[in-house]
């Protein structure tokens, strides 16, 4: 007969035994001692108060929601590079139309940045005709692959009110034009754009493919009125490598036609520009320089003394709840057990992603396979699943979301396990990483039931 407290049923399917570890990130937004963490450049997060915080080299960050202010748990990222120098756009941008400026707010318009420093730069469109749109140039390293444009934007409402507040277009054209469309694009040229409409929230309705456009375009909401808007672009097939970045003002949602008059008052404070390699958008790399900026990986593990004190290497079961970015990237998972020299041939890995498909466990040993469960699931930014995966030699079985995952019964544990790996399953945490929050990871130094591999998920 099950016992009913008040924040959980307990049944005699419940697991008796205590784990050996049990990180919850998100509650305690702190790193237990026996993970070693590295990271050779700064990084940044949302912080509690929902504002983009900096974290120093070699330290972990543990981030929030900035629109619900709920604790996301550890955050691991790939390395990303931030193409778009001066990303607080207070030097080295030009202005599009004569007469227009960047201005620092003040009065009743003041406001501060999304992190919280002060003042904001707005701009403020001429009412001169013609494209008012803020812009440079930006030199990606490589052609026929995707990227990520961002901005931080803010709509001008207090004091004289603008007439051209409502639509903002992030573009990337310029020479990219010259190319042609990316691998598996339609359309006539590596140039892409689109306009967000900043009063109803709304985002043009885009052709996927068209162009260099790639798809994925975001609005989302910070603290303060803020919002990050974002799409994923590729500049193309041919020989121009640099190409221009414009944030423009629109008439209407359809695009910015060019001609358009401003009444001489501040439309829009603009705040962290960048153009960063990848599928999908990361924590903010600021570029204060005018020069590219480098956010180096994250790379947490339990290694030595840590690791064989409690971690089982016969037999065991993890579980955790985690995110995850959509980019297929192989090998992107909740973490891996695995031999201490740079080799993934001899591993348990736990909540592996390969290609897109979902897994919530497989076994190797000499680069063959012993066992792989799971099931294609929904996975992505900012959605969360919880995974268990449970080992024994014969005896495989894994859950998500309180949903048994099958059971191998048979293949061996590798002998020679030595660490474990928090966000991927091998040292190349460069480009192989989770891009995404561990809210908690539990691990039992025992093989649990196939019932309460489920119970724990559920």
């Amino acid at each position: 007969m099950p016992v009913f407290t008040s924040s959980i049923e307990v049944t005699a399917d419940y697991p008796t035994i205590k784990p050996s570890l049990n990180l919850n990130f998100a509650r305690s937004r702190s790193l237990d001692s026996r993970i070693t963490f590295t990271r050779a450049s700064v990084g940044t997060y949302v912080g509690r108060d929902g504002l983009i915080k900096t974290a120093g080299e070699d330290e972990p960050r543990f981030d929030h929601d900035p629109e619900t202010l709920e604790s996301l748990g550890l955050l691991i990222e790939e390395s990303r590079t931030n193409y778009l120098g001066n990303s607080e756009m207070l030097a080295n941008w030009g202005v599009g139309t004569a007469g227009d400026a960047f201005t620092a707010s003040s009065g009743s318009q003041l406001s501060t940045n999304p992190d919280g420093s002060s003042p904001a730069y707005h701009y403020v469109p001429s009412s001169t005709a013609g494209f008012h749109r803020f812009n440079r140039s930006v030199t990606v390293p490589t052609l026929d692959t995707n990227y990520v444009v961002s901005l931080f934007v803010k709509r001008v409402t207090a004091g004289s009110v603008s007439t051209m507040n409502r639509f903002v277009e992030l573009e990337v054209t310029g020479n990219f034009n010259a190319n042609t469309p990316g691998t598996g694009q339609t359309g006539t040229a590596g140039g892409s754009a689109v306009t967000f409409d900043m009063e109803n929230l709304v985002i043009e309705t885009q052709t996927n493919n068209l162009n260099g456009y790639v798809g994925d375009a975001k609005i989302e909401p910070y603290p303060n009125g803020w919002y990050r808007l974002s799409y994923v672009f590729n500049p193309g097939i041919g020989t121009t490598f640099t190409g221009q970045v414009w944030w423009g003002h629109c008439n209407s949602i359809a695009g910015d036609g060019g001609g358009e008059t401003g009444n001489g008052n501040p439309s829009f404070y603009f705040w962290g520009a960048s153009v960063e390699n990848g599928s999908l958008i990361t924590s903010h790399i600021p570029t204060p320089a005018n020069s590219s900026v480098t956010r180096i990986y994250d790379n947490a593990e339990i290694i030595g003394a840590n690791f064989t004190n409690n971690f089982n290497t016969l037999e065991g079961t993890f579980v955790a709840e985690c995110d995850r970015g959509n980019d297929g990237t192989e090998g992107a998972g909740i973490g891996a057990m695995r031999a201490l020299t740079n080799s993934y041939f001899d591993m348990v890995q736990f909540g592996e992603f390969y290609d897109n498909a979902g897994a919530t466990g497989r076994v190797y040993i000499g680069g063959t396979s012993q066992a792989q469960i799971g099931a294609t699931h929904t996975t992505g930014q900012g959605v969360y699943n919880r995974y268990a995966f449970a080992y024994k030699k014969d005896s495989f079985a894994g859950a998500i979301n309180g949903v048994g995952q099958g059971e191998d019964t048979s293949g061996n544990v590798p002998t020679i396990l030595a660490k474990f790996l928090f966000g991927g399953y091998n040292d190349d945490r460069s480009s192989q990483s989770l891009d995404g929050h561990i809210k908690y990871l539990h691990y039992y130094p025992q093989r649990l039931t196939n019932a309460q591999l489920q119970l724990l998920t559920a």
